[in-house]
């Protein structure tokens, strides 16, 4: 992308386990479209100017190319106002969320769940401008790749969720029909009782794949419960999935179960939601004008 004359938006989202640099063309309030170029770094460090160097590189851009940089998430409130002559718009993270997956799912209004190392959830409504974190939990791709590290040796969470697919959770969950004799509520006597709650028993270790397949489960039932009771509190009947981890198959599987459970929309996980937050940062600047 080095070479020429042309401006670029730039929006950049650091995480604890990846950082996301994506590039647009055109002035303030252009449609995005498809993006010039995007790179992920992986566990690059806290936000600072050395990791915003990289990301620019990998994605072929230099400074003077730059017409607006927007960064969110991680440290980078704590960024200089101005780099290699470049302002620094700091969007807060909750802001950035909301537009992000509202734009990538094509609704208006919706509580945003961004699965990311953990997970945050947003109260967005586009009309009203607002973007207010809600909710979340402590749960989320750390959690599956730091147990999976310790229990199964794999710290990849494509790996995992690949080896989960070939799995059965049930070979390490307890049910509800175990536990009761049958369902309760509207949930039927197979939905999960206890997670992970056979592995105290088993004669032997479970298989790999089935304990793969008990913690995807754990993590996507948890995240599920949770966006479901806060889209239920804030009247949002819609919910939209960001991050990596719902791009996961098996992931995106088990929001779907726990939404049929409990009769409510399936989540939508739109295609390129990895890339969600660093989206709605330049959107937000854009806003700004």
């Amino acid at each position: 992308m080095t070479g020429g004359a042309s401006r670029l938006r730039v929006g950049l989202d650091f995480g604890l386990t990846t950082t996301d640099a994506v590039a647009w063309p055109g002035p303030a309030g252009a449609p995005l479209g498809e993006p010039l170029g995007h790179v992920t770094l992986q566990r690059p460090g806290p936000a600072d100017t050395a990791v915003l160097a990289r990301a620019l590189r990998e994605l072929g851009v230099e400074a003077g190319q730059v017409a607006r940089l927007a960064v969110t998430g991680g440290r980078s409130r704590n960024l200089p106002d101005t780099w290699s002559g470049v302002p620094l718009a700091k969007v807060p993270e909750p802001e950035a969320i909301g537009r992000g997956g509202l734009a990538l799912a094509g609704v208006r209004r919706a509580l945003v769940v961004s699965c990311g190392t953990g997970t945050a959830m947003v109260m967005a409504d586009r009309d009203l401008g607002t973007y207010r974190h809600v909710s979340g939990t402590a749960v989320g791709g750390g959690t599956l790749v730091g147990l999976g590290h310790a229990l199964l040796g794999e710290r990849d969470a494509q790996a995992l969720a690949d080896l989960a697919a070939a799995g059965d959770a049930s070979g390490v969950d307890t049910t509800l029909g175990e536990v009761l004799g049958g369902g309760v509520g509207d949930l039927p006597p197979e939905a999960t009782a206890v997670n992970l709650g056979r592995l105290a028993d088993l004669a032997g270790p479970p298989t790999a794949a089935d304990l793969a397949a008990g913690l995807v489960a754990m993590i996507a039932q948890v995240i599920a419960l949770l966006a479901i009771n806060a889209a239920r509190a804030h009247d949002l009947a819609d919910v939209v999935a960001t991050g990596r981890l719902a791009q996961l198959a098996p992931v995106r599987a088990v929001f779907d179960a726990v939404a049929d459970l409990y009769h409510r929309p399936r989540f939508a996980v739109p295609e390129d939601g990895a890339r969600a937050t660093a989206v709605g940062a330049v959107m937000a600047v854009d806003r700004r004008g």
